[in-house]
């Protein structure tokens, strides 16, 4: 009978241990990290964003290829774990976010080949957001293989460098805008 509780409470150690250091392990209970936010990069990831929001609503009413497709990335740059400081990052959102990064790049290959006239340095964004898209993408693939064993910490340190790697596409990818539209 003493075996057999101390079975149980090793067992129930071990399921604790697990869902609190690694809280995406299949034992975890709550598969849930917060994502911690450095508070002068959400202020500024909040403006850069809302300049993109304001760009793209005043180019919305005259739609063209570039307005077109970049609804597929304002739907990435508005998910609430990059928008909201007090969040909770579930395991399954991951695959999401996979989904909703591969779409944005597809996308801005399109635009790449469909939008004509592109001034150089339009050209050099655009490139520079398809490269930063597809390390982005290879990183959360990497993580979505590698997640269950991963420790809070490690993920909470992943999700920092996909918010930063983010928050740089944003600026790019205004810059392109704007160079694109400077002329028209």
């Amino acid at each position: 009978m003493r075996k057999r509780k101390l079975i149980v409470i090793a067992i129930a150690a071990f399921v604790l241990f697990s869902t609190v250091f690694f809280p995406y392990s299949i034992l975890s209970v709550y598969p849930a990290v917060p994502v911690k936010v450095d508070e002068m990069r959400q202020k500024k990831y909040n403006e850069d964003f809302a300049v993109f929001r304001s760009l793209f609503e005043e180019r919305a009413a005259q739609p063209d290829y570039v307005v077109s497709y970049s609804v597929s990335l304002l739907l990435l740059y508005e998910m609430d774990w990059l928008t909201n400081a007090d969040y909770h990052m579930k395991r399954i959102e991951w695959e999401q976010l996979l989904t909703n990064i591969q779409l944005v790049k597809n996308e801005l290959i399109r635009l790449s080949f469909k939008v004509e006239g592109l001034s150089v340095e339009a050209k050099m964004y655009l490139e520079q957001m398809i490269d930063s898209t597809m390390r982005i993408e290879e990183a959360i693939a990497y993580h979505i293989n590698k997640k269950s064993t991963y420790s809070r910490k490690r993920i909470n340190v992943t999700i920092r460098n996909l918010q930063n790697d983010i928050a740089s596409s944003l600026d790019l990818y205004i810059h392109f805008w704007q160079a694109y539209y400077i002329d028209k």
